[in-house]
């Protein structure tokens, strides 16, 4: 990978580890989709799953995860549909994966490969 780069992933709630909370466990009442599918895919009950943990451990670029408040304060960056992933190179933020795109994964494993798959692009 080019040197400099890092992954942003941005999920779709503010802030706060009650929010983040608030928002998983109404994502777990049937029938009722979650407010952040980022969030959802790659935590459980217990804290961020293993498989995911191990591949943004393993990948070779540095990941940062953030909420929507934080990454429009840190960035500048205004948009209106999350969650995203985005590359970081200085202050160029690029998206690398749309809102769309995550809310029709349904499972981390679906995550993990559209992840490798984009960041092919970027490797030198």
């Amino acid at each position: 990978m080019q040197s400099g780069l890092i992954l942003l992933f941005v999920y779709n709630i503010d802030r706060g580890n009650l929010s983040a909370m608030a928002d998983y466990q109404k994502s777990s009442i049937p029938g009722k989709s979650p407010p952040c599918n980022l969030y959802a895919l790659i935590f459980s009950p217990v804290g961020m799953k293993k498989g995911w943990k191990r591949f943004i451990n393993d990948l070779g670029i540095p990941s940062r995860f953030l909420y929507r408040d934080e990454f429009f304060l840190e960035t500048g960056t205004e948009k209106q549909s999350y969650p995203a992933v985005y590359l970081q190179s200085g202050k160029l933020v690029q998206e690398m994966i749309t809102a769309d795109e995550i809310n029709h994964l349904d499972s981390v494993d679906s995550l993990i490969l559209l992840v490798t798959q984009r960041l092919i692009h970027y490797k030198k």
